[in-house]
């Protein structure tokens, strides 16, 4: 009886073994030797189902890795994380470069493409502004759809450097062959009493609603400096950006200042922004953040926690450091 049984399981290892090394044999010749699977089940007298169900196994069970050899595989993997994390439809990361001007060029290539795929005929955009936001535009592929129409999403400031928001906007409907519409008013008034007032105006309450029917919308994010480009342009002065750094601000969506959390903060200034409101923007269906550079991970970081955000474009360094401020202690 000990015999039988010691027999039994040499049997059973045989077979096992065998099974083993037929996995083996074929994703060999799979892998390695680059024959097709009808090629493999010709040479081992198998159907090609039964081999295509063996090299499924041998992927399923870790006798074979994929490894992709590739720079672009790293930032495929940080995207993914950015996603998880945040929640996001996609995120694009791209790899960075240490001149800022090559890189906010290639985040507008790659944006523009992907804003490009999601519009339609109908499609309302949304447009913010910014020097990276100007780079989308220019690298937008000329289409022409039926009745696209693009809004400005917060008004503009007085000194023109082709980043104002009535600028991109212009670029983008032009590149979509749509009808333009701007909003007509500073980003910045002295009062919240001038903002309400201006508010009321029709042409403006017109744009408003516009934005609130876009399903589309392309925005970039600032941090909250005294070398931010908003005081660098001008509409911050050196006490607005102290009393916003005291409040916590460390970011800026559309003119919104926000936490590291992604809140509003209560301070003047955002009493005195003419924008499209956070809540306004959520409500968008795709939402395009496009921005990188590392200063900037603190306020991407904010952006991406205010839930606003629906796809991110940006670059490996700046991935490395938002996922870092985002794990757990």
């Amino acid at each position: 009886m000990g015999l039988r049984r010691a027999e039994s399981r040499e049997l059973r290892d045989m077979e096992q073994d065998l099974e083993l090394y037929e996995k083996v044999h074929i994703a060999w010749l799979y892998y390695m030797e680059n024959l097709t699977q009808s090629e493999i089940a010709d040479r081992l007298g198998l159907t090609r189902l039964m081999v295509h169900r063996t090299l499924q196994k041998c992927l399923q069970e870790g006798l074979v890795h994929i490894v992709i050899n590739h720079p672009l595989m790293y930032c495929q993997s940080l995207g993914s994380q950015l996603e998880s994390v945040f929640g996001l439809k996609s995120a694009w990361v791209i790899p960075t470069s240490p001149d800022y001007e090559v890189l906010r060029r290639n985040l507008g290539t790659i944006a523009a493409r992907l804003v490009g795929r999601a519009v339609a005929s109908g499609t309302i955009v949304g447009v913010g502004w910014g020097t990276t936001l100007a780079e989308v535009a220019r690298h937008l592929l000329r289409k022409s759809h039926d009745n696209v129409t693009v809004v400005s999403l917060l008004g503009g400031l007085i000194k023109s450097a082709g980043n104002n928001s009535y600028e991109v906007a212009l670029q983008v409907a032009d590149a979509l062959d749509a009808v333009c519409y701007s909003y007509m008013a500073p980003m910045f008034v002295e009062s919240a009493e001038d903002r309400d007032a201006i508010l009321r105006l029709r042409h403006i309450q017109a744009v408003q609603d516009l934005i609130r029917r876009a399903s589309v919308a392309i925005v970039g994010v600032g941090e909250v400096s005294a070398d931010c480009t908003l005081a660098r342009m001008g509409p911050l002065s050196a006490a607005d950006v102290d009393s916003l750094l005291k409040a916590g601000a460390v970011a800026d969506i559309l003119g919104n200042f926000i936490d590291k959390n992604g809140q509003l903060v209560e301070v003047d200034v955002n009493q005195r922004v003419l924008t499209t409101d956070l809540e306004v923007l959520k409500e968008i269906d795709n939402v395009f953040a496009v921005t990188g550079g590392l200063k900037k991970a603190q306020a991407i970081s904010a952006a991406l926690r205010s839930g606003c955000i629906d796809n991110i474009i940006t670059d490996a360094q700046t991935a490395e450091q938002v996922l870092q401020l985002n794990r757990p202690f």
